[in-house]
């Protein structure tokens, strides 16, 4: 028997088999690299969306310590002219009482705050207290310091 026709058609059957699986793969093989592609393109879009927001998030909070440093910086340099205004207000106060003039003046007004009857004293670091039972007049140095600097505008001026 001649098998040659039969051998024949089943190569053929197995070409056009072989054929239509390569065609499928190549379609399949399509389709994943058009998915892939998509989801690529999906995933490269939300990454720069999330990256943006990200930068935006960290600039806002970068932007807001450096005001924060720069506030800081502020009222260090205003904490330091106040204090060098306080020196020198109680350098001239101290000079005065250590001259003799203002002793007696600050002895009178803490007597006069309370009345004769106040017992006053020497205060530390110079100027004078006087009390009268639970009430207290303040003549010190550090007290006539803080109400000089404070009521004369200049604190404000510094500020500005």
């Amino acid at each position: 028997m001649n098998l040659e026709p039969v051998r024949a058609a089943l190569l053929r059957r197995a070409h056009a088999d072989a054929a239509a699986v390569r065609a499928e793969a190549a379609r399949s093989r399509a389709r994943l690299l058009g998915d892939a592609g998509a989801e690529g393109e999906r995933i490269l879009r939300e990454a720069r969306g999330k990256g943006r927001a990200d930068a935006a998030r960290l600039a806002r909070a970068e932007e807001a310590q450096t005001r924060r440093a720069a506030h800081a910086l502020v009222l260090a340099a205003q904490r330091d002219v106040y204090d060098e205004l306080c020196r020198r207000v109680a350098g001239q106060l101290r000079s005065a009482l250590d001259g003799g003039r203002l002793g007696p003046a600050l002895a009178a007004r803490a007597t006069a705050a309370l009345g004769p009857d106040a017992r006053v004293e020497a205060a530390p670091g110079g100027g004078f207290t006087a009390r009268l039972g639970d009430r207290r007049a303040d003549c010190s140095i550090a007290s006539l310091t803080r109400h000089a600097v404070e009521s004369a505008g200049a604190v404000a001026q510094v500020w500005r």
